[in-house]
């Protein structure tokens, strides 16, 4: 790892964890602190600002002839130092969670767990929590009873235009909304050939160029090609026409024929 990225990772990281030390002091004299919260709350600030501080530290002397002056011990490397900064941190997590199971109690929510939610939304008392919960589930009933709405204005939309398709006879525009089929009629009639078989397709050529209802009732509709080469029984490659036949809402391929 280069100098300057350590520098920029470890001090970026390092300031992060100064501000998040910060934040645990700023709430020693919150609503529901008690001694046991304080207690919790001013280690985790204590810890996260050892953290930040080693994490800086080792920004600024881990490398070159400052580590070398101040930083003479083999255990002190880029594998140790990492380690203590999240050990630091999770021991951090683990009293500011038991800080806040404690203020949990003395307010009266249900857990640490609920008031972190609460905290988070900038509530610090039950009332107005269970209020928020209420607001929070109208509003995701809400969100689902739209999305409903739109997903059956889609199904209707997409069965007036399967109808519109139907009504103007056009087996294209049905399969277009429905199953194309080219590539699994492709892949048919490549494995339906007895000997060599290659396209001859360009790149902006269709495999198959024509089509046609083969049973309009069933949703069954034909594609035709010609833009390939078999090889017949004396090893000569011929060009062919060639179709298939499947079924526009499955996918599934029923026949090919070639010739």
């Amino acid at each position: 790892m280069s100098k300057y990225l350590k520098i920029g990772i470890y001090g970026i990281w390092g300031v992060f964890l100064f501000l998040a030390s910060m934040e645990k002091f700023g709430d020693l004299f919150a609503i529901g602190t008690g001694i046991w919260s304080v207690v919790m709350l001013s280690v985790a600030g204590l810890c996260q600002l050892l953290a930040s501080t080693t994490a800086i530290g080792w920004a600024v002397l881990g490398s070159g002839t400052l580590k070398a002056k101040y930083l003479p011990y083999k255990f002190v490397n880029n594998y140790t130092v990492p380690v203590l900064i999240i050990g630091l941190a999770i021991a951090a997590s683990a009293a500011r969670s038991s800080s806040d199971e404690a203020r949990a109690q003395k307010l009266g929510f249900k857990d640490g767990r609920e008031f972190s939610h609460a905290r988070e939304n900038n509530i610090t008392n039950t009332a107005d929590y269970v209020k928020f919960l209420a607001e929070q589930k109208t509003k995701a009933a809400e969100k689902a009873a739209h999305e409903e709405l739109l997903a059956a204005q889609k199904e209707q939309r997409a069965k007036e235009e399967e109808a519109e398709c139907l009504r103007l006879d056009n087996p294209e525009c049905y399969i277009s909304k429905h199953e194309r089929g080219d590539y699994m009629c492709a892949k048919a009639v490549e494995d339906s050939a007895k000997y060599e078989f290659k396209w001859t397709d360009g790149i902006t050529e269709p495999k198959f160029s024509s089509l046609s209802w083969y049973d309009k009732n069933r949703r069954l509709v034909t594609l035709y090609g010609h833009r390939a080469q078999a090889q017949n029984g004396f090893g000569a490659f011929k060009n062919i026409q060639y179709s298939c036949t499947y079924n526009a809402d499955t996918g599934e391929v029923l026949s090919v024929d070639m010739q």
